[in-house]
């Protein structure tokens, strides 16, 4: 068992720093410490590899509340709806970073030998304490101003995703749990969001584009989605808003080309999700 060290100074104001790395094509991190932020329900499109450095966390994942105390690892797969926040007084603190599904798929392959479906991880929570100090030390290379060697630690950051799929990822020959049989009007409406998701809608007007009632359109979506057709807009808006950031547009006009009601509207939503405001995103996109 962990031991739940929850140490954390009650004087630290709530931070994080959200960037893009040139290792494996940009890869997104995050390293933050919450006290009072909350974490909505929402998914991530790759996989979230992150470690407690300090604090207890609190991850609503699967249908279960598992807690993950300082020296853990938590793995999340992509499109699982989950929610994070603090689970003591004092906070916590956590680095994460976002591995595309096909890399770490690639690496499943390579242990293997054989074609199969992407990593599964049974348990978000992992107590390796070895392989928890090597990500920590790699984390502290991602966090410097510059990358000095961007291959080395590349490779090194590869070998320690190799090991965390080798030890704690299910293998050829076990079965991942499955979602429940998807209604076909799922993608479809999948589709439509992805398509106008600048727009405004009301459930009754996604059941009019169903034919299904609001109710089982709602149920059967989540079932297969992970989330209710009104979060995974929200998602679609999210992740073309990180895309955009990287442009001039003003964030009020963002906001509004967006979708959402005004430029707070629009802050506070992204904060809920990412952990840090677009204006935050935008200035760490280029460090």
């Amino acid at each position: 068992m962990l031991r739940a060290d929850v140490a954390l100074d009650s004087a630290v104001i709530e931070q994080a720093k959200a960037w893009r790395s040139p290792i494996f094509t940009n890869l997104e991190v995050l390293h933050a410490s919450y006290r009072t932020h909350a974490f909505a329900r929402h998914v991530h499109e790759d996989f979230c590899v992150g470690i407690i450095v300090d604090g207890v966390e609190a991850v609503k994942y699967r249908g279960a509340t598992h807690t993950a105390p300082k020296g853990s690892i938590v793995v999340l797969q992509p499109g699982e709806g989950h929610s994070n926040w603090a689970a003591v007084d004092a906070g916590w603190s956590f680095h994460v970073i976002y591995p595309s599904t096909g890399l770490l798929q690639a690496l499943l392959v390579e242990e293997t030998e054989q074609p199969t479906a992407i990593p599964f991880f049974a348990e978000p929570v992992i107590c390796d304490r070895p392989l928890f100090r090597q990500l920590a030390h790699a984390h502290a290379l991602l966090a410097q101003p510059t990358v000095e060697d961007s291959l080395s630690l590349e490779t090194h950051l590869l070998t320690l995703l190799r090991r965390l799929v080798s030890r704690h990822a299910v293998h050829s020959g076990h079965s991942p749990r499955r979602r429940k049989f998807e209604h076909p009007m799922v993608q479809s409406i999948k589709h439509y969001l992805e398509t106008h998701y600048s727009q405004h809608f009301t459930l009754d007007d996604l059941s009019r584009q169903s034919g299904l009632s609001p109710y089982y359109l709602t149920r059967v979506f989540r079932e297969a989605v992970g989330l209710p057709p009104h979060s995974y807009l929200t998602y679609l808006r999210i992740a073309q808003a990180k895309q955009q950031l990287r442009q001039n547009t003003s964030l009020t006009q963002l906001a509004l080309d967006l979708g959402f009601v005004d430029q707070s509207h629009f802050t506070k939503t992204f904060k809920a999700w990412v952990g840090v405001t677009p204006g935050q995103y935008r200035m760490q996109l280029t460090r």
